[in-house]
Protein backbone atom coordinates (compact mmCIF):
# COMPACT_ATOMS: atom_id res chain seq x y z
CA UNK A 1 0.00 0.00 0.00
CA UNK A 2 1.35 3.57 -1.19
CA UNK A 3 0.97 5.68 1.29
CA UNK A 4 -0.24 9.41 1.16
CA UNK A 5 3.08 11.14 1.52
CA UNK A 6 4.72 9.10 -1.53
CA UNK A 7 2.11 9.65 -3.51
CA UNK A 8 2.23 13.35 -2.31
CA UNK A 9 5.47 13.53 -3.11
CA UNK A 10 4.80 12.07 -6.83
CA UNK A 11 2.44 13.83 -7.99
CA UNK A 12 4.70 16.93 -6.95
CA UNK A 13 7.99 16.11 -8.61
CA UNK A 14 5.88 14.65 -11.70
CA UNK A 15 4.33 18.23 -11.73
CA UNK A 16 8.05 19.86 -11.27
CA UNK A 17 6.66 21.67 -8.79
CA UNK A 18 8.60 22.78 -5.28
CA UNK A 19 6.75 22.35 -1.97
CA UNK A 20 6.12 26.48 -2.02
CA UNK A 21 4.83 26.54 -5.37
CA UNK A 22 2.37 23.85 -4.02
CA UNK A 23 1.59 25.26 -1.12
CA UNK A 24 0.61 28.51 -2.90
CA UNK A 25 -1.61 26.72 -5.27
CA UNK A 26 -3.37 24.84 -2.42
CA UNK A 27 -3.42 27.08 -0.40
CA UNK A 28 -1.80 25.16 2.56
CA UNK A 29 0.79 26.67 4.24
CA UNK A 30 4.52 25.41 3.05
CA UNK A 31 5.56 23.74 6.74
CA UNK A 32 1.99 21.50 6.30
CA UNK A 33 3.39 20.50 2.76
CA UNK A 34 6.48 19.26 4.44
CA UNK A 35 4.85 17.40 7.17
CA UNK A 36 2.11 15.96 4.87
CA UNK A 37 4.91 15.07 2.67
CA UNK A 38 7.24 13.25 5.47
CA UNK A 39 4.69 11.86 6.79
CA UNK A 40 4.64 13.30 10.03
CA UNK A 41 0.67 14.14 9.68
CA UNK A 42 -1.82 12.72 7.44
CA UNK A 43 -4.00 15.42 4.91
CA UNK A 44 -8.24 15.58 6.30
CA UNK A 45 -10.17 15.06 2.90
CA UNK A 46 -10.58 19.04 2.57
CA UNK A 47 -7.48 19.30 3.02
CA UNK A 48 -6.63 16.53 0.38
CA UNK A 49 -9.03 18.07 -1.87
CA UNK A 50 -7.04 21.09 -2.00
CA UNK A 51 -3.73 19.79 -2.63
CA UNK A 52 -5.57 17.61 -5.35
CA UNK A 53 -6.50 20.95 -6.89
CA UNK A 54 -3.16 22.63 -6.82
CA UNK A 55 -1.36 19.36 -8.16
CA UNK A 56 -4.44 19.52 -11.09
CA UNK A 57 -5.75 15.86 -10.15
CA UNK A 58 -8.39 13.66 -8.93
CA UNK A 59 -8.66 13.34 -5.01
CA UNK A 60 -9.10 9.40 -6.09
CA UNK A 61 -5.29 9.25 -6.94
CA UNK A 62 -4.35 9.52 -3.50
CA UNK A 63 -6.64 6.39 -2.34
CA UNK A 64 -5.44 3.00 -2.75
CA UNK A 65 -8.13 0.84 -4.61
CA UNK A 66 -8.56 -2.73 -4.67
CA UNK A 67 -11.38 -4.74 -5.62
CA UNK A 68 -11.24 -8.57 -5.30
CA UNK A 69 -14.52 -9.23 -4.35
CA UNK A 70 -18.08 -7.43 -3.91
CA UNK A 71 -16.88 -6.30 -0.21
CA UNK A 72 -14.25 -4.39 -1.41
CA UNK A 73 -16.60 -2.60 -4.03
CA UNK A 74 -18.80 -1.74 -1.52
CA UNK A 75 -15.48 -0.47 0.75
CA UNK A 76 -14.43 1.32 -2.19
CA UNK A 77 -17.40 3.11 -3.27
CA UNK A 78 -17.49 4.25 0.68
CA UNK A 79 -14.58 5.79 0.75
CA UNK A 80 -14.99 7.75 -2.21
CA UNK A 81 -18.54 8.85 -1.98
CA UNK A 82 -17.61 12.14 -0.55
CA UNK A 83 -16.14 12.99 -3.63
CA UNK A 84 -18.76 12.61 -5.78
CA UNK A 85 -21.61 14.88 -6.93
CA UNK A 86 -24.40 12.16 -6.56
CA UNK A 87 -27.11 14.35 -8.03
CA UNK A 88 -25.88 14.53 -11.50
CA UNK A 89 -26.47 10.51 -11.64
CA UNK A 90 -29.73 11.03 -10.25
CA UNK A 91 -31.38 10.72 -14.23
CA UNK A 92 -29.77 7.12 -14.56
CA UNK A 93 -31.77 5.68 -12.04
CA UNK A 94 -34.89 7.26 -12.64
CA UNK A 95 -34.82 9.90 -10.00
CA UNK A 96 -34.96 13.78 -10.99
Amino acid sequence: MVEIAEKLRYFRSQRGLSQEQLAERAGIHVNTIRKYELGYRKPKIAQLKKIAGGLEISVIEFLDIEIENEADLIAVLKKISPFFKWEAFAGLFGRE
